[in-house]
């Protein structure tokens, strides 16, 4: 059996790798993805080919695991056990809220690096820099093709939808589009989900900058304090790396996000980089580069009426919508939980 996947983050890697534990070598995995890099919202950029050991996490910055959930805690495990994430330092912090059922993780290698894991242990085809804008379905072969604006590139006995569901409603053509109309409930629950939105920009040194002048690796700023700035971090102090390259990610508060959501990205970026460096004075300006990013669907805010972790569009061949658009929240945890609901409700349908 092939399973088409479109999106290239966490919940799409998840899926992949619960596929692959269910099925083995029986299941060819082949996931689709706009981007030029592995993530989704979990998204770590680089600085250049120049300075390749300087990044930022742009998304998610850290996880979060619930000691009493003893369903996510086997996925931290595995994480845990193989390096890729180790235990968040919370010496000079400001802000990070304390519960005694949570424990807080870094990822080393950048938040990207947990994606890029699960992706690999689940062996799957990656394309990369592939928008798929059109997904149809095939009565000679009773399957479902998909395309890009320039031409049919695949076809699998079933597709899964990762993609936050505004950019499915609005992007996305051909039998997908008459399927939800098709279902009036489906249709109205769908056009309920919304995110928040927010910038995010990333300030870049170079190995000859040996001290920021900032006394703490993460700052949740409050709202009294700043207009704009929501979180700070010294992105490789959080990653427990507390020498040069550094690097510094800014991200703004939810309401910036919605007001400036349609203008340039590098116009307001420019602007946050200048709050940054007003809120911070002591910062030191030597940066070597700098990236913006908008996150127009960053976490969602409300999300599918009773959270199932899926939509199900057409049983044969399978058409599927999830992630965490179907899920109880916006965070990793919710992630495995809504990817466990996807795939119990998958076998049934595919054996």
């Amino acid at each position: 059996m092939k399973v088409i996947l479109i999106g290239a983050g966490i919940s799409s890697a998840i899926i992949s790798l619960l596929l692959r534990r269910q099925y083995g070598p029986a299941i060819k995995l082949v996931v689709f993805d706009k981007g030029r890099s592995i993530g989704g919202r979990m998204t770590t950029s680089f600085d250049s080919e120049e300075n390749p050991h300087c990044s930022v996490d742009t998304g998610a910055q850290y996880l979060t695991l619930t000691k009493s959930n003893s369903i996510t805690t086997k996925f931290f495990q595995q994480l845990i056990d193989d390096h890729v994430i180790e235990l968040l330092d919370k010496q000079n912090t400001i802000g990070i809220r304390e519960n005694q059922d949570k424990i807080d993780y870094t990822a080393p290698r950048g938040i990207a690096s947990i994606v890029r894991y699960f992706f690999e242990q689940a062996v799957v085809e990656m394309n990369l820099s592939k928008q798929i804008t059109k997904i149809d379905f095939n009565s000679t072969n009773d399957k479902f093709t998909i395309s890009t604006d320039k031409e049919q590139i695949d076809e699998a006995e079933a597709v899964i939808v990762t993609i936050p569901v505004p950019q499915v409603l609005c992007q996305l053509q051909g039998s997908i589009t008459q399927l939800i109309d098709q279902n009036k409930e489906v249709k109205e629950n769908l056009s309920q989900i919304k995110y928040s939105s927010r910038f995010a920009v990333g300030l870049f040194y170079s190995s000859s900058v040996t001290n920021l002048n900032i006394p703490w690796r993460i700052y949740y700023v409050d709202k009294k304090e700043h207009e704009c700035l929501r979180f700070l971090a010294i992105d490789n102090a959080k990653r427990n790396k507390n020498e040069p390259p550094f690097s510094l990610i800014a991200q703004t508060s939810v309401e910036f996000g919605a007001k400036h959501i349609d203008d340039d990205k590098m116009i307001i970026g420019e602007e946050i980089k200048e709050k940054i460096f007003q809120f911070l004075p002591e910062l030191s300006r030597d940066i070597s580069n700098t990236k913006y990013h908008k996150w127009k669907y960053s976490q969602v805010i409300q999300s599918y009426p009773n959270q199932p972790g899926y939509v199900v569009l057409n049983e044969h061949p399978l058409l599927m919508l999830a992630g965490d658009s179907f899920a109880a929240d916006s965070n990793f945890e919710a992630c495995i939980q809504a990817a466990i609901e996807s795939v119990k409700k998958i076998h049934p349908l595919t054996t």
